[in-house]
């Protein structure tokens, strides 16, 4: 099994008949959600032995980033507010993923290096079915 991004918004069913015509709002540019182009690079590999995601954060620093583990999901977020009493900026991401049942969660570590962060999620090796041998009585 691998790792799955999380996506709050889809349902596996529609609750009302609005929600199925909703669908056709997909095809209209005026009423499609935006897109965020501002996230940062992402890339997941599933290894032999462990989990790795690495994400490009470029102009973050190692102590505004937070990795959380709720509920079976691994979140990585990012929020930045600067400004003054003019203008304010605030940049911020947040991506999710459900983490798979054959993983390690208590030994999950990150490392950040020259803007990429890359977070390893172990494995657990598969346990072997229990064997006996059963007297006929």
């Amino acid at each position: 099994m691998s790792l799955i991004k999380y996506n709050p918004n889809l349902s596996p069913l529609f609750s009302n008949f609005d929600d199925l015509l909703s669908i056709f709002d997909t095809f209209d540019p005026m009423t499609r959600p935006v897109q965020s182009v501002t996230g940062p690079r992402t890339n997941v590999q599933n290894l032999e032995d462990k989990h790795l995601i690495e994400l490009a954060t470029p102009g973050v620093e190692k102590e505004e980033l937070n990795i959380d583990i709720d509920e079976g999901r691994l979140t990585i977020s990012f929020d930045q507010q600067s400004g003054d009493e003019n203008s304010r900026f605030q940049r911020a991401f947040k991506r999710s993923w459900t983490l798979p049942k054959d993983v390690d969660i208590d030994s999950i570590n990150a490392d950040y290096k020259n803007g990429v962060l890359a977070v390893s999620i172990p494995k657990i090796a598969p346990a072997a079915p229990p064997q006996r041998r059963i007297e006929i009585g």
